[in-house]
C-alpha cells in the first residue's frame, strides 16, 4: 500500500513539471503578423516573416539591435518571370495582406497575399517542439504566373559586433565584425556542405538548421550593413521552374544554446550520423602522414620512399591514362609497372579520373547528350570550360540519373580495378550536385543520381577507398578522402573538419610548391592549418627530391617523416627550423666555416648541399645565402 501512495504522488508530481513545462512554451501572433515565441531556452519575435529580436535565455544574452525602419534581411519567394532570366525575390512589405490564425496551442499560420499582377500567396507557419523546445519553421508559396524557384525567410537586425556567422560552407567559414564581406552565402551542398548555421555570442549563440534527407536544392545568404546584418534561408523547387505554380519550404530548426560552436555542431553531427549512415575509412586511411601528387614516372619511388615512410605515404596518381578524348581513357602501359614498384616500397596508389564527366568528342557522347547538364533558369549547357573555344580539353557535365550512363561509367572503372591492384580512385568533380531543368532521368533527380553513382561504383569495386573533389553532405558517407581548395574562402574555420572528419579525411588541393610559389603557398597554408588538412605535397619530377636547395620542400618532407603535427608540417617556417640549410659543421649556425668546409671538398661527393651529386659552386651560393 506504500508503495501505491508512493507511485501516485510520483505521478501528480511529474504532471506537475510537464504542466509547469507547457507552460514555459508560449507562443501567440497578433492580427499584423506579429509573432512571439518563448520558452525556457529563448525569447524570439518575428515581424513580415522575419526573425527581428532574439534572447538567449540561458546566457541573458541579446543578439539582436532595435528594429530599424527596413529590415536588412527579408522574407518571401523567389519567381522566374520569363524563360531565359534570372528569379526576382519578391519580398513581404506593407502591399501584401496579412491574415494570422492559430494551428494549435504551440503552432500558428500567418499569409500573406497580394494580386499585384501574379497572385502571389507565401505562408509561413511557426511552432514550438515540445520535447526540444525547438523553434519550428515551415512555409508554402503559390504564384498565379507560375516559374516559382524559391521561397524564404530570414533573420534581421542581427548585431554584427556581438555575434559571428559560422557556416560549413567553402570547407568552413566564419563571419565576424573583422571581416571585409559584406555579402556571402551559398547554395546547398555546393558551396554550403551541410544545412547548419551557426550564430556565436560570447557565452552561447542560436543555431538554424534542416533535418531534410531528400538533398533538396536550398540556400543561405548573409548582408551585412555599417552596425548589424542578416541571414536568410531559401528553399528551391527542382528544375525545370516554367509550370511551377506552388512550392512547400524543408523544415527548419531554431533553438538557443550555451558554449562554443561545437555545441550545435556536435548535435548536427550526431544527426547526420545518424541519418546518413557514413561508414569509417579503413584503418591505413586513418593511419595517412602525407599525400603526395606524382606522375605516372616510376624513376621517382626510390628517392621518395627515402624521404618518407611510404606505409603512411598515399599517391594521388596522375598522368597514368592515355591522351585520348574518350570519356574514361585506358591505362597507359607503363602504369602496371609503376603500380607494382609502389607497392613494393609500400606506398598506397589512387589514380585520378571522373565520373560526370564526358568530351564531346566521345564517340557515345551523341548518345548521353539528352542528359547533358543545363542551367536551371538559362537552360545553356554546363561542363568544364564548355564555353571556352580557346581551350582544347573542355567536357560535358552528364546527369548521372541516367542508369545507362552510371552503368557505363562503372563499367569503365571496374576494368582498371579488375586489372590492377589499386587502392582506390580519386573522383574528380564528384561532389556535383545540381539543379538540372532537364528534370527526373530515369526518375532521379540529380543528386538521387549522383549518390546511386557512387554507391554503384564502391559495389562494384569492394576494398577500395574514393577520394573526392571536396565533400559535403551528399558525399561524406561514400567517400573516405577528400579535397580540400581555399579559393572561396576568405576566413577560414575548423566547424567542417570537426563535422566531416570522422569519415573523410581531407587532404591538400593541388598544393603550389612552398619554393617554387611561397607567397599563394601560405594562402593554402593558413587555411589547411586551421582546417587540419592532411599534409599534401607535389613532387612534378625527380630532381625535386635531389635538389637540396629546395629548403622548404625538404623541410616539409622532414617534419612529416619524423612525425610532427600536421600543423608543424604545415607551417613551413617550423618545418625549416628543422634543418639549418649550409650548417655544414653542424655547429648551429652558417658562416665562413662552412664556406670554407665547401670550398675544401670542391669535386667530392660530401657534402653536397643541391644534389647534383659534386660539391661546386652552386653548393658555395647555397651557404652564402643561408648565412646568419
Amino acid at each position: 500500500m506504500r508503495n501505491f501512495y508512493v507511485k501516485c504522488v510520483y505521478i501528480l508530481i511529474l504532471q506537475f513539471v510537464l504542466v509547469a513545462a507547457g507552460l514555459a512554451n508560449t507562443l501567440t501572433v497578433d492580427e499584423t503578423g506579429n509573432v512571439l515565441a518563448e520558452t525556457n531556452r529563448y525569447q524570439v519575435r518575428f515581424r513580415d516573416g522575419v526573425l527581428i529580436h532574439f534572447h538567449n535565455k540561458l546566457t541573458n544574452e541579446t543578439y539582436t539591435l532595435p528594429p530599424q525602419d527596413n529590415s536588412n534581411e527579408q522574407s518571401g519567394i523567389s519567381i522566374q518571370y520569363n524563360e531565359g532570366e534570372y528569379g526576382r525575390a519578391q519580398w513581404i512589405d506593407d502591399s501584401w495582406e496579412v491574415e494570422s490564425k492559430r494551428l494549435t496551442p504551440l503552432g500558428i499560420e500567418i499569409t500573406y497575399q497580394r494580386d499585384y499582377r501574379t497572385g502571389q500567396t507565401c505562408r509561413i507557419r511557426i511552432g514550438i517542439d515540445p520535447e526540444t523546445q525547438d523553434l519550428v519553421i515551415h512555409q508554402t508559396g503559390a504564384s498565379a504566373s507560375g516559374g516559382l524557384i524559391g521561397v524564404m525567410w530570414g533573420c534581421g537586425y542581427l548585431n554584427n559586433q556581438q555575434v559571428d556567422i559560422i557556416l560549413p560552407a567553402n570547407g568552413g567559414e566564419i563571419i565576424d565584425a573583422s571581416s571585409e564581406i559584406r555579402a556571402g552565402g551559398g547554395g546547398y551542398p555546393r558551396e554550403w556542405e551541410a544545412q547548419l548555421a551557426i550564430l556565436q555570442g560570447g557565452d552561447g549563440g542560436f543555431f538554424v538548421r534542416s533535418t531534410d534527407t531528400t538533398f533538396r536544392f536550398k540556400g543561405v545568404g548573409y548582408r551585412r550593413t555599417a552596425e548589424h546584418f542578416g541571414i536568410s534561408f531559401q528553399t528551391d523547387n527542382f528544375a525545370p521552374f516554367r509550370g511551377k505554380y506552388e512550392i512547400t519550404s524543408v523544415e527548419w530548426r531554431l533553438n538557443a544554446y550555451r558554449g562554443d560552436w561545437q555545441v550545435p555542431v556536435e548535435i548536427y553531427r550526431n544527426w547526420m550520423e545518424t541519418a546518413f549512415q557514413p561508414k569509417q575509412p579503413p584503418a591505413w586511411v586513418k593511419e595517412l602522414e602525407l599525400v603526395v601528387y606524382l606522375n605516372l614516372d616510376i624513376e621517382v619511388l626510390p628517392m621518395l620512399a627515402e624521404h618518407v615512410n611510404p606505409s603512411t605515404t598515399l599517391i594521388y596518381l596522375l598522368g597514368w591514362q592515355r591522351a585520348e578524348k574518350a570519356n574514361f581513357p585506358t591505362p597507359r602501359p607503363e602504369f602496371g609497372a609503376f603500380l607494382e614498384a609502389a607497392h613494393s616500397h609500400g606506398f598506397r596508389v589512387m589514380p585520378y579520373t571522373n565520373v560526370v564527366v564526358m568530351s564531346p568528342d566521345d564517340p557515345l557522347y551523341p548518345e548521353f547528350e539528352k542528359f547533358h547538364l543545363r542551367h536551371p533558369i538559362r537552360g545553356h549547357k554546363l561542363g568544364y570550360r564548355w564555353d571556352d573555344p580557346s581551350y582544347p580539353d573542355s567536357v560535358a557535365y552528364i546527369n548521372p540519373a541516367s542508369k545507362a550512363f552510371r552503368k557505363y561509367t562503372v563499367a569503365q572503372h571496374k576494368k582498371v580495378y579488375e586489372a590492377h591492384p589499386i587502392d582506390g580512385f580519386h573522383l574528380d568533380i564528384n561532389t556535383l550536385f545540381r539543379n538540372d531543368p532537364n528534370g527526373l532521368v530515369d526518375g532521379l533527380t540529380f543528386p538521387e543520381g549522383n549518390i546511386l553513382m557512387h554507391q554503384e561504383l564502391r559495389e562494384a569495386m569492394p576494398g577500395i577507398v574514393f577520394g573526392g573533389e571536396g565533400v559535403h553532405e551528399g558525399t561524406f558517407f561514400n567517400t573516405n578522402l577528400a579535397q580540400r581548395g581555399i579559393y572561396r574562402n576568405k576566413q577560414p574555420h575548423p566547424i567542417n573538419s570537426f563535422l566531416f572528419s570522422p569519415w573523410t579525411i581531407p587532404y591538400g588541393f593541388h598544393v603550389p610548391n612552398p619554393d617554387g610559389e611561397p607567397e599563394l603557398y601560405q594562402k593554402f597554408q593558413e587555411a589547411y592549418v586551421v582546417w587540419g588538412v592532411l599534409p599534401t605535397i607535389r613532387i612534378r619530377a625527380p630532381w625535386m627530391l635531389r635538389d637540396k636547395g629546395l629548403v622548404r620542400t625538404h623541410g616539409f618532407l622532414k617534419s612529416v617523416r619524423e612525425g610532427q603535427s600536421w600543423e608543424q608540417t604545415w607551417n613551413i617556417d617550423i618545418a625549416m627550423d628543422m634543418d639549418i640549410v649550409g650548417d655544414v659543421n653542424a655547429d648551429g649556425v652558417v658562416n665562413v666555416l662552412d664556406l670554407v668546409a665547401v670550398a675544401n671538398a670542391f669535386g667530392e661527393a660530401e657534402p653536397d648541399l643541391n644534389g647534383d651529386g659534386v660539391v661546386n659552386i652552386q653548393d658555395l651560393v647555397i651557404v652564402a645565402q643561408n648565412f646568419d
